[in-house]
């Protein structure tokens, strides 16, 4: 309940004093996110200044197994939809991993976003995303028709 209204106090400080600038500077946040909409777990989530990348960290348990993933995403793409909608799509990477028993997969992805600033500015957004990949590289070798769909909600605040 504390961290709430820390999160609230913070976002009405920013609100009106401005001091927070949405799109280019330092963002963090949080999303949940699948593998083919059958494993799910859970990414960090962050956009530094200066750096064009959206990165994600996270950690997955399937089938009694935890596994740690990173992406790093490349907006080829965004723009306004009206109101408080914008979209977003974009390239990037994925490489996914565990060690019991150790295997990994890497490949590509281009993530779909939609975004809302549910409060009106440029503070908090809320999004979700579809990306669908292609993972050729893994334990088991080079497998061209590897694919995979990775479905992600989340928010990121700015600062």
């Amino acid at each position: 309940m504390k961290r709430i209204v820390l999160l609230v106090l913070v976002c009405l400080l920013a609100v009106s004093t401005g001091a927070f600038a949405a799109r280019t500077g330092l963002a963090l946040g949080a999303e949940a996110a699948s593998s083919n909409f059958s494993s799910w777990g859970g990414r960090f989530v962050a956009h530094l200044p200066s750096v064009p990348l959206y990165l994600g960290l996270g950690g997955y348990i399937d089938l009694g197994v935890f596994g740690v993933d990173l992406t790093a995403d490349y907006w080829v793409t965004h723009g306004h939809l009206g109101s408080v909608f914008d979209y977003y799509i974009g390239l990037g990477g994925y490489l996914a991993f565990n060690t019991n028993p150790f295997w990994f997969s890497l490949g590509a992805r281009l993530p779909l976003g939609l975004q809302a600033w549910v409060l009106g500015n440029d503070l908090l957004e809320i999004f979700f995303e579809v990306a669908p990949a292609w993972i050729p590289v893994g334990s088991g070798g080079f497998s061209a028709l590897n694919f995979d769909i990775q479905p992600a909600l989340g928010f990121r605040i700015w600062f």
